[in-house]
C-alpha cells in the first residue's frame, strides 16, 4: 500500500505538475482565483463576521461532506521545533489517529538561497466531514489579532503556520492566508467557472483583470 505522502506526490505530479505548495497560490499556477474577503466596516465584530461568512460559504462549495482531501500544515522549523499533535488545528479533526499523519519537511520554500529556510509539513488524508472546518477558518481569521481567539498559533504574536486543503476528487487546492482573502487553484480551469460566476463580486480587485482575462478564453 503507498504511504500518504507518497501519494500526496503523484497527486501533485499528476496534477498540478512541478507546483509547490506555497503563497500565494494565483501566481504559482496557471488556474486560479482570490477572493478578498474583508469589507468596510467600523464595527469588529461585524467585520470577522462577513470574513467567516465569505470564507466558509467558499469552502462548502467546493468541498462535499464525501470528498477525500489532503489536509497539509506546515510551519516554520526554528531550531529542533517539531509540529505537534495537540496544535489547534489537528484538534479540529475528529477521532485522528497518529497513524493517520504523515510529517515530511521543505526546503527554501520561500528563500532559495537561505539554509535556514525549513517548513516542517504534515499530511492528513480524510474526508470532509471529519474537519471542524468553520473553527479552522477562524483561526487563521484571527492569526495577525493577538487578542482574538482561536488562533492557529497561541504561542506568538505572529505565526507561519500555513493550512492548505486540498480536494482529490475535484483537483482543486483551497488556501486561506490570513483575514484579508483566499484562494483557489485547479487542475482544470473549467472546474472554477462555476465559482468565478457565484462569487464575481467578491473577486479581488488586485487581481480581478488577470483573473478575468483567463475566463475571458
Amino acid at each position: 500500500m503507498p504511504t500518504i505522502l507518497k501519494e500526496y506526490k503523484q497527486f501533485l505530479r499528476t496534477n498540478f505538475k512541478e507546483l509547490r505548495l506555497k503563497k500565494p497560490l494565483l501566481y504559482s499556477w496557471d488556474f486560479g482565483l482570490r477572493f478578498d474577503l474583508q469589507i468596510d466596516k467600523n464595527d469588529i465584530e461585524e467585520y470577522f463576521q462577513e470574513v467567516r461568512k465569505r470564507a466558509s460559504t467558499i469552502f462548502r462549495d467546493v468541498f462535499n461532506d464525501s470528498d477525500n482531501i489532503f489536509l497539509v500544515y506546515m510551519d516554520y522549523k526554528y531550531r529542533r521545533q517539531k509540529i505537534r499533535v495537540s496544535n489547534f488545528t489537528f484538534k479540529q479533526i475528529k477521532n485522528l489517529l497518529h497513524t493517520e499523519i504523515t510529517y515530511s519537511k521543505r526546503l527554501r520554500l520561500y528563500e532559495a538561497q537561505d539554509r535556514f529556510d525549513v517548513r516542517n509539513m504534515a499530511i492528513i488524508k480524510l474526508t470532509t466531514d471529519r474537519i471542524s472546518y468553520k473553527n479552522i477558518l477562524t483561526a487563521i481569521a484571527n492569526n495577525d489579532f493577538s487578542s482574538r481567539k482561536p488562533r492557529l498559533d497561541d504561542n506568538s504574536i505572529f505565526t507561519n503556520k500555513e493550512v492548505y486543503f486540498i480536494n482529490i476528487d475535484t483537483k482543486l487546492i483551497f488556501h486561506m492566508y490570513d483575514d484579508r482573502g483566499l484562494e483557489l487553484i485547479a487542475a482544470d480551469k473549467e472546474s472554477l467557472r462555476p465559482i468565478y460566476q457565484k462569487y464575481n463580486e467578491w473577486i479581488l480587485n488586485y487581481d480581478r483583470e488577470k483573473i478575468e482575462t483567463l475566463f475571458a478564453q
